[in-house]
């Protein structure tokens, strides 16, 4: 994969009260950061009764309080929204925020999701060729906007339907394709624009980094089959559990350097705690200007 410029994400949960929020996001804005994230569930995954706003309810309001920013989806759940309905919520942000929206799609493997709604639990086959689908007709809806489209496939239909106004991002909303097996990679290297991974869960670090550097030279491999230059696809890394930026002084830049030479291109940490936000003030004034020189 050809050497491409660093970009900073951070992640910030819709579990604040709405002010709080406000400010955070904002402050993203401020402090220079690329792209400001959100995550797609019912709750929240690490306390199920505490605060949690709807991630597209909350990506419009995050849409009017920046100005610069990216904003995106990490990842859109298709569990909670049909494709087009998930097409019609993105060309809304992206109008909302000035072409400034970046979706992220994943396959929605979190059972309370599955609970939430009432859907059983796809099994990994099924939930693959539903992914798949799911990315193509939300592609093409995006992409052809506002000229109706028709999709017919085993899990998922769409019929006549055309997005208008169409996003302003043309030929549409750059798309992320999160996710870790070997059908996912696919569809990461004929529709997307970036791939997010965190890793493979209940493993260390090392064996985290070892199989991100064998993704991404699959992921090379799979977009020169589809007749694309492996460099069209971009590489993000969430930085979540074992690969927490802010759970030892020097996590952020030893995290980032390492990942760098595994092939990845995007870092996207978590909002700090109180606790944490000396680590986030160096990230911010010091280590993350570093970085981006070093890199060009």
């Amino acid at each position: 994969m050809a050497d491409q410029e660093l970009r900073f994400g951070v992640y910030i949960l819709q579990d604040a009260p709405l002010d709080v929020l406000r400010r955070r996001w904002r402050m993203a804005e401020e402090l220079g950061f690329d792209q400001i994230w959100v995550a797609d569930h019912t709750r929240d995954w690490r306390s199920p009764d505490g605060i949690w706003f709807d991630a597209f309810g909350v990506l419009a309001a995050m849409a009017s309080e920046t100005s610069t920013i990216s904003i995106g989806s990490l990842v859109a759940n298709p569990i909670l929204r049909p494709p087009a309905v998930l097409a019609r919520a993105a060309a809304t942000v992206d109008q909302l925020s000035g072409g400034r929206f970046e979706l992220g799609i994943g396959t929605g493997i979190a059972g309370f999701d599955h609970d939430a709604t009432g859907t059983p639990y796809w099994p990994m086959a099924e939930r693959v060729e539903r992914f798949t689908e799911y990315v193509e007709i939300v592609d093409e809806l995006l992409s052809r906007a506002p000229e109706p489209v028709d999709y017919q496939g085993r899990w998922h239909t769409c019929r006549g339907l055309g997005l208008a106004p169409p996003p302003l991002r043309q030929p549409r909303p750059p798309l992320t394709i999160g996710g870790q097996s070997t059908g996912v990679l696919s569809v990461a290297a004929r529709r997307g624009d970036r791939w997010n991974t965190h890793g493979p869960f209940g493993v260390t670090p090392a064996e985290i980094l070892d199989r991100t550097r064998a993704q991404n030279t699959q992921l090379d491999r799979l977009c020169e089959q589809f007749g694309r230059d492996p460099a069209q696809l971009r590489r993000s890394l969430l930085m979540i559990f074992d690969l927490d930026a802010w759970s030892a002084t020097d996590s952020f830049e030893r995290l980032v350097t390492s990942f760098r030479q595994a092939g990845i291109n995007e870092f996207i940490a978590f909002w700090p705690t109180e606790e944490q936000r000396p680590l986030f003030e160096r990230a911010v004034t010091e280590l993350i200007p570093a970085l981006r020189t070093r890199s060009t």
